[in-house]
């Protein structure tokens, strides 16, 4: 007997093989990817995961991997598409690119908020989960929506260098959000567009330009240059606005300004700009509480004496569509604002249907057209729907002679933006329907997708989305004289 047990333990030892251990390993998603209920083609797919997202392996059958997906769930990729890294003893950073980001307790929008952090600001990751991304927050792990951060470049890759004006050498310049050329367009510049070069990542430059924003541009079609950089300008929106000690909330307050004033952009650090103030020193201010629409390149027009309307929806109780972090009607009065500015700036009386967060009836708004004989009338809204993937920018009209204006605006905002065009459209809505004067309804985005709502929040969509809308509205007004 004593025989037989040793002669089954040494069979023990001959053929078992160790259990491979998969918790150290996670696997970075670089293209879209069929996540599958079982390690075949012929598996049935469970939900699709995409470029960027870092998977937890927890097993593997020949050439598939068992990946987590969040809540206790589990699916297949096939492991010939993707390549395997265990885990850095460094781990990443990544920053929030939305302001007001919300922190949860767990891996999902049905838990609870514990916190926020502010646009720019940067976290430690712990872990990724599906979708969402656990980081240090204070002294407990808190979970983020992965398309609302990004993560932080190595620093140790980049070259510092001191700003250096250079002016742009190609016929036209695409300036992106990150250096490489598969990276989201921001905006374009002209030949002899000057530039302050502030740092290179190999051939990429990182440069600011109009009104102090900045991007990634390739290097090699910018040269020195000993021309002046174009001087811009912004004014600000509202009376009493706080000019601040530095770029944020957190700094003291140096010196109010008034509605309308204007001061000269001197630089911008995430969503404050640097100005100069009239003693010759240096304050930042918020950039959602002011308009540069002076120096973005508005339309040559012949619309002086011409009467727009221009209609932030919703309103007051009245919250309209809601994103993840975005209020529809708050939205809606912040791009309806800049819109206006631009406007004026072209010589166009402007009239709003609201100027605050307050309600307004469908009837009062409609009122003011005649009111005022409107020569056009503008709703801004942000669209929202239950599937998530829907997205782009519709243009709605009422009535066949109200096409032409619909038409114009909407030609300028889908020329130079990566939306989906979703087209000009009949709509049968009260502030169309019941208008004296041409009019159009404008859904500018999905804040139901989480990509557009992300897209909608950025500084450089609105200043484009903005200056598009006013130019569309100049170009109508020009042919209807």
């Amino acid at each position: 007997m004593k025989h037989l047990f040793y002669f089954i333990l040494l069979l023990l030892v001959v053929f078992h093989t160790p259990e491979k251990s998969f918790a150290e390993e996670s696997v970075k998603i670089t293209n879209t990817l069929n996540v599958r209920s079982g390690p075949s083609l012929s598996s049935s797919v469970l939900q699709q995961v995409h470029s960027g997202e870092t998977l937890r392996i927890v097993g593997d059958s020949g050439e598939w991997l068992k990946v987590s997906l969040g809540s206790d769930s589990t699916g297949w990729i096939a492991g010939w598409l993707v390549t395997t890294s265990e885990n850095s003893d460094t781990l990443s950073v990544v920053e929030a690119v939305v302001s007001d980001l919300q922190i949860r307790s767990g891996p999902g929008e049905e838990n609870r908020v514990i916190g926020s952090t502010k646009q720019g600001e940067t976290w430690q990751v712990s872990k990724t989960s599906g979708n969402w991304t656990a980081i240090h927050y204070h002294d407990q792990i808190g979970w983020v929506a992965t398309w609302l951060v990004e993560e932080v470049s190595n620093q140790s890759e980049q070259k510092a260098t001191a700003p250096v004006k250079k002016e742009v050498v190609a016929t036209i310049l695409n300036v992106r959000e990150k250096p490489g050329v598969n990276n989201t367009i921001l905006t374009q510049l002209p030949s002899g567009t000057v530039v302050s070069d502030l740092k290179q990542v190999g051939e990429w430059s990182y440069i600011r330009y109009n009104n102090g924003e900045t991007g990634w541009v390739d290097g090699t079609y910018l040269k020195e240059t000993n021309k002046h950089l174009s001087t811009s300008t912004l004014t600000l929106l509202y009376h009493s606005i706080n000019l601040r000690g530095g770029p944020g909330l957190d700094y003291p307050v140096i010196a109010q300004g008034a509605k309308d004033d204007k001061y000269e952009i001197v630089g911008k650090e995430k969503e404050w700009y640097e100005i100069i103030l009239n003693d010759g020193t240096t304050a930042y201010i918020a950039d959602w509480i002011v308009s540069t629409g002076s120096s973005l390149g508005l339309r040559a027009n012949h619309t002086n004496g011409k009467t727009v309307i221009l209609d932030a929806g919703h309103g007051g109780e009245d919250s309209g569509a809601l994103g993840l972090f975005t209020y529809e009607k708050l939205v809606n009065l912040r791009t309806t604002k800049a819109i206006a500015e631009k406007l004026k700036d072209a010589g166009i009386r402007v009239i709003l249907t609201r100027d605050e967060d307050r309600y307004v009836s469908l009837s009062e708004r409609t009122n003011l057209s005649g009111l005022y004989q409107a020569d056009a009338f503008v709703s801004v809204h942000y669209d929202s729907t239950v599937d998530p993937t829907v997205s782009g920018i519709t243009t709605y009209y009422y009535h066949e002679d109200h096409k032409s204006l619909a038409s114009s605006i909407h030609n300028e905002i889908t020329q130079s933006n990566s939306l989906r065009d979703r087209g000009t459209r009949f709509g049968n809505y009260y502030v169309l329907r019941n208008n004296s004067s041409p009019s159009v309804l404008l859904e500018l985005g999905y804040l139901s997708n989480p990509f557009e709502e992300r897209q909608i929040n950025k500084q450089q969509y609105q200043a484009n989305m903005t200056s598009n809308i006013a130019n569309g509205i100049i170009s109508y007004l020009n042919k209807n004289r």
